[in-house]
């Protein structure tokens, strides 16, 4: 089943605290702050006659992860001590996330340079408060500005320490670490997402983003938590799906009522939801997710009965040259041969994808994963009974 998905950049909308004045004025702060402190701190070493060291790119980049990594980490301590369950985290180029059940550790080349980092915390109690959810995004920041402060009085106080000579690497600390502070509380978006400040507004502010806050956190809880996608908060759906009528989240959001209404046995709902996303896809320069092709092939085939809609499906999945093979595409050709008469391919891709579901941890996603499994081997039954009959 399709999963929130990080990399996409949100689309702005009336309410969310957030401008392209905002964006600017964080990234002047960011630069104008960084290399104003810098010209300070040279003359200041110079005045305490400090020794004259430079740091090369390399440390600096190092610095900058040391920085994002405890920034995530007060998000991560914070909401595991709240009660919630970590899914991913990222560091740069480092990544570690949950997948099929299993933590996954990636190195993305890509980001060597990339000072971005995110956490994905989910709550196991579905009322959680959203007091909660401020207190663990504003974590972040609050470590940077303690760590900040510390490193400031390292440097600060280094004349005559033992650790003189690395005085200007805690100034360096010091400023990236407080500039991180302030920058991310000013509501803005970023390059995947929204700034902390921004995140802490609209949930204080409630409305279409703090639904969807809402909406994305039950849908992760399902991947490490009993929760299933009948136990998605509709109402909050349906509100969120006013104001996101395009994009990504768009899509999204109609992909999750779908397995709400399928979850609870209500097919042509099921259907209807996905005829809407399926409308969201084809819009001009829409690029949909490969990620999210299985779920078109099955929700085509199982929910649509349309063989022509579902095989069109599969050919622009297989033109992505997949390279992993789970679950939802296995379910995907299963659906796709039975709607296309092909019974014996049918039931193979059926087996292969059921015995890689069954081995699947004990949590809401898969056992819908495995209810899907069901319900499509009782539809192949029944279509063979009518046919023998």
């Amino acid at each position: 089943m399709a999963q929130p998905v990080i990399a996409a950049k949100p689309q702005r909308i009336a309410g969310d605290g957030t401008s392209r004045w905002l964006d600017a004025l964080a990234w002047l702060l960011g630069v104008a702050g960084y290399f104003a402190a810098m010209f300070y701190w040279r003359r200041w070493g110079d005045t305490q006659q400090l020794p004259k060291t430079y740091i090369g790119l390399l440390p600096l980049i190092v610095l900058i992860l040391m920085i994002t990594f405890l920034h995530e980490l007060g998000h991560t301590v914070t909401g595991l001590a709240l009660g919630m369950k970590l899914r991913a985290f990222i560091v740069g180029p480092f990544q570690w996330r949950i997948r099929e059940g299993r933590w996954k550790f990636q190195f993305n080349l890509a980001k060597s340079f990339s000072a971005g980092g995110a956490t994905a915390l989910v709550p196991t109690d579905p009322h959680q408060s959203n007091a909660n959810q401020i207190c663990m995004i504003a974590a972040g920041p609050m470590v940077n500005l303690w760590t900040g402060l510390l490193a400031l009085y390292l440097a600060v106080m280094a004349k005559g320490q033992p650790y003189e000579a690395y005085w200007i690497y805690f100034a360096y600390f010091a400023t990236i670490s407080l500039l991180v502070f302030a920058g991310n509380l000013i509501p803005m978006q970023s390059e995947t997402s929204y700034s902390d400040g921004g995140k802490i507004y609209q949930l204080l502010a409630g409305g279409a983003l703090a639904d969807l806050y809402r909406i994305m956190n039950l849908v992760g809880s399902t991947l490490v938590t009993p929760l299933r996608p009948r136990d998605y908060d509709i109402d909050a759906i349906q509100r969120a799906e006013l104001s996101f009528k395009e994009g990504r989240q768009a899509l999204l959001l109609r992909f999750f009522a779908s397995y709400y209404f399928l979850d609870h046995d209500m097919i042509s709902r099921a259907a209807e939801a996905f005829a809407e996303a399926e409308r969201i896809s084809r819009e001009p320069g829409f690029d949909t997710p490969a990620e999210l092709q299985a779920d078109f092939v099955f929700d085509s085939a199982f929910l649509r009965r349309d063989a022509a809609g579902a095989r069109q499906w599969w050919d622009r999945m297989e033109a992505k040259k997949l390279k992993h093979f789970g679950v939802d595409y296995w379910l995907a050709q299963s659906a796709l041969f039975c709607i296309e008469g092909r019974k014996e391919e049918a039931r193979t891709a059926w087996e292969k994808g059921n015995q890689l579901a069954q081995q699947l941890p004990a949590a809401g996603a898969y056992e819908f994963d495995r209810y899907r499994y069901t319900l499509l081997r009782d539809c192949m039954e029944k279509e063979e009974i009518h046919a023998a009959s």
